[in-house]
């Protein structure tokens, strides 16, 4: 990617989702939002624009505030959305993608999020049910005692974003410490995530988002601000620190 954008000239860019569910809501409206960023530093805007493609109706539908920061920055930048659709297949010889409706956008270069699914050896192992393991939505614990799965290979309902996954092992880790000593635990997993959105110009936004089990997810706002820059860089420091020992 990085020799890609190197190469890149300026021309008609599409960011496009191909499938549901895919790894992180906010990420395909942050790449547009990048990339935007990327061609007005390199003085390429001029012979460019971008365009996402998403089959939801919000860049962000359990954060409305989100969702609303996003699509004012895309109207103030002349990012192109297309809600509602996804892109099904990409013509290489014409330069276009081609949409789930059926419609077609010229495109030049095509950042894709691909079809995301479990590894084989997730769903060969008999696990799985329609293609992902089902979980208690308090435990994470599967259908096999003392058996649990975390993170995106789950459906247990939160998005299939690193941020949850965290979140999902930390409760885990406490299930099976508390079993091995042969006590329980009050620890349960609330679907809570928090989720740092780039707008480029040195601004970020975060959107702090919960997946409660059977109840509408809800998200809050902050920002976007140059003040959470500094906050973002902690939340990176700080995993990088306690997960691989090293300082960024």
């Amino acid at each position: 990617m990085r020799d890609v954008l190197a190469q890149f000239a300026g021309g008609r860019v599409v960011v496009g989702v191909t499938s549901t569910p895919f790894k992180c809501p906010p990420a395909p409206s942050e790449t547009a939002l990048l990339m935007h960023e990327f061609l007005r530093t390199r003085g390429l805007l001029d012979s460019s624009q971008v365009s996402l493609v998403m089959p939801f109706g919000a860049p962000i539908p359990p954060s409305p505030d989100a969702s609303r920061a996003i699509l004012a920055a895309f109207a103030e930048r002349g990012i192109v959305w297309h809600p509602g659709r996804s892109v099904r297949s990409v013509d290489h010889a014409r330069k276009v993608v081609v949409l789930s409706d059926g419609d077609e956008l010229a495109c030049d270069l095509f950042l894709g999020v691909p079809v995301h699914r479990a590894p084989a050896v997730v769903v060969e192992s008999g696990m799985t049910v329609d293609g992902w393991i089902p979980v208690n939505p308090l435990t994470l614990e599967t259908k096999f005692p003392g058996v649990y799965a975390v993170g995106d290979v789950t459906s247990v309902g939160t998005p299939k974003a690193g941020v949850f996954a965290e979140r999902q092992a930390a409760v885990v880790a406490a299930q099976i410490s508390a079993r091995l000593r042969g006590e329980t635990t009050s620890t349960t997993y609330d679907g809570r995530g928090i989720c740092y959105v780039e707008f480029g110009r040195d601004m970020v936004a975060k959107v702090d988002v919960t997946f409660f089990s059977g109840q509408t997810p809800a998200g809050v706002l902050e920002g976007p601000s140059t003040d959470l820059v500094a906050d973002k860089r902690a939340f990176e420091s700080d995993r990088v620190s306690r997960w691989f020992k090293r300082s960024v």
